[in-house]
């Protein structure tokens, strides 16, 4: 198994219905997120975990208000972000880049 499947298939999420949106949670154990990102823990990163994650189900959801935290007692790193749906167009499905499969 390629090292961005095992990150992107051992991501846990949760999602809550608001009314204009959904607030995604993910939880990514820590070994596979600081290897394939460096140890690298910044919003830019967690931008684009969430960017690979919705390609890889073909989620058409718009992030917003994206946010990341090292949970060091859990051993993971946490994102949250708000996913829009409304008014949004069908996106094209992208590779998943190299440096996820380590």
């Amino acid at each position: 198994m390629k090292g961005s499947d095992l990150l992107l298939n051992n991501i846990k999420e949760r999602r809550v219905k608001l009314s204009d949106k959904y607030e995604l949670y993910m939880e990514i154990p820590e070994k596979e997120y600081l290897l394939a990102y460096d140890n690298n823990i910044n919003e830019e990163n967690a931008q684009d975990v969430l960017l690979q994650y919705l390609n890889k189900y073909q989620d058409d959801g718009i992030a917003k208000n994206v946010r990341i935290k090292h949970d060091l007692s859990n051993h993971s790193v946490n994102i949250r972000a708000d996913l829009i749906y409304e008014g949004n167009e069908h996106t094209e499905p992208r590779n998943t880049p190299d440096y996820l499969a380590h």
